[in-house]
């Protein structure tokens, strides 16, 4: 599960349930006459990504650990805040809306990994971009481990661009001239899950970045801008014309995350904006049938005028993994260097998964391979449209990203209830 699972909103305010803590016991204690008992709350399914991971480093660190796992769904913020009011947060749990993280950590529930990890001697194996991401999304403090790493842009079929004389995209006039040349072929140009609303909500905070630069979010988060200035309206609009030119289909509202993603793969559509966590489908064959070796990428073009540069990356880390402070005890500490050092061998060589931890294995994919390579070459990275929102703003953002393209709210209006959310 990753940002492609929207985050509901959670049912009251965590500052409120917080003040109810009682005494129920927590698990993931060490025991003094038997094995270390780690507990971990996950977003991945049983027997993937995370879970798979974290499984194995139990296994290998021995007979002096046991692992209990239980799992998220998309109740995660609620579960998450149960969890809390009982005093009964696991050792370790992913992490969601990034407002309940920080509340967390100001109710001494989860433990800022920084001072940590330097005294623990492993904070070198966390990647500076990771490190980056995680303090710009989570309040200044690095309150989760990077367990995944994940760049987002254009994949393109190169097959087809090739074929129709198009380059990738340097500027948006550029990317809306290509999507032209496509549509005029009978080539839908984008595939875009309009009913999950948030690839929508990407394609805006693209343009916005590149427009206002890459501080335009934190410009709103801080009071210094809003949703509705003249900039901001212009990300909407943009993708809006898109959707009016048809660029997206017919009927993109309805189009959900695994069907947008059919589109690109079996070679109906040219372009496809998604997170390079999307990599571990490319390269399953029953999925793809235009082959990896004809998916290329290219970042989001420049706005013509604007602030911002192709070279800020819109990048995430997925749903990193908070450390709960009850239980963090020595033995805890020694099985976190274990985890530190370990992590992203383990994930690349048995996932060919892409991690903010230090790994010498390389990857079997040359997709994999290539954006590594790209991602260890990221020098500013950006959020996402709600990285900054709460749960309502979420929510409005998202159920509006699916109106926008659809045509019932136009852009002034999506900017409007997006802002009347914060």
């Amino acid at each position: 599960m990753r940002q492609k699972l929207a985050v509901t909103a959670a049912g009251a305010a965590l500052a409120l349930v917080l003040s109810g803590c009682g005494g129920g016991s927590s698990s993931g204690q060490a025991s003094s006459d038997g094995p270390l008992e780690i507990s971990f709350l996950t977003g991945s399914a049983e027997g993937t990504g995370s879970a798979f991971t974290m499984q194995k480093l139990v296994d290998d660190y021995g007979s002096d650990a046991a692992l209990e796992m239980d799992y998220l769904g998309a109740d995660m913020d609620q579960k998450i805040q149960l969890l809390a009011s009982q005093d009964a947060l696991p050792t370790f749990f992913q992490i969601g809306t990034p407002s309940q993280v920080v509340d967390l950590y100001e109710a001494d529930k989860i433990v800022d990994l920084e001072p940590v990890l330097e005294d623990l001697g492993v904070l070198d194996n966390l990647s500076p971009l990771s490190i980056d991401i995680i303090k710009k999304t989570y309040g200044g403090r690095l309150l989760g481990l990077p367990l995944e790493v994940a760049i987002e842009g254009f994949w393109y079929n190169t097959a087809l661009f090739e074929e129709n004389g198009i380059e990738p995209p340097q500027t948006w006039d550029d990317l809306a001239a290509a999507a032209e040349t496509l549509k005029a072929a009978g080539i839908q140009p984008f595939a875009t899950a309009g009913k999950a609303g948030w690839p929508v909500t990407r394609l805006v905070s693209g343009y916005i970045h590149r427009e206002v630069g890459p501080d335009a979010f934190t410009a709103i988060h801080d009071g210094d801008a809003a949703f509705t200035d003249p900039e901001y309206v212009a990300g909407a609009q943009a993708v809006a014309d898109f959707a009016a030119a048809g660029y997206f289909g017919e009927a993109p509202g309805a189009l959900d995350y695994a069907p947008a993603q059919d589109l690109f793969l079996q070679g109906k559509a040219g372009m496809y904006y998604m997170g390079s966590w999307a990599i571990s489908d490319f390269n399953k064959t029953d999925l793809n049938k235009i082959g990896a070796e004809n998916i290329g990428w290219f970042p989001i073009p420049a706005v013509d005028g604007g602030a911002g540069d192709v070279g800020q990356t819109p990048a995430n880390v997925g749903l990193p993994m908070a450390v709960t402070a009850k239980t963090l005890t020595p033995e805890v500490k020694e099985f976190l260097k274990y985890l530190v050092e370990n992590y992203g061998d383990v994930a690349m060589e048995d996932l060919d998964l892409i991690t903010g931890f230090a790994t010498d294995v390389e990857p079997d994919s040359p997709l994999v391979a290539e954006t590594a390579q790209r991602i260890a070459g990221i020098t500013e990275s950006v959020g996402w449209f709600e990285a900054k929102q709460g749960p309502e703003g979420t929510s409005a953002s998202q159920q509006g990203g699916t109106a926008l393209i659809s045509g019932t709210l136009t852009p002034q209006q999506f900017m409007e209830q997006v802002q009347a959310a914060q």
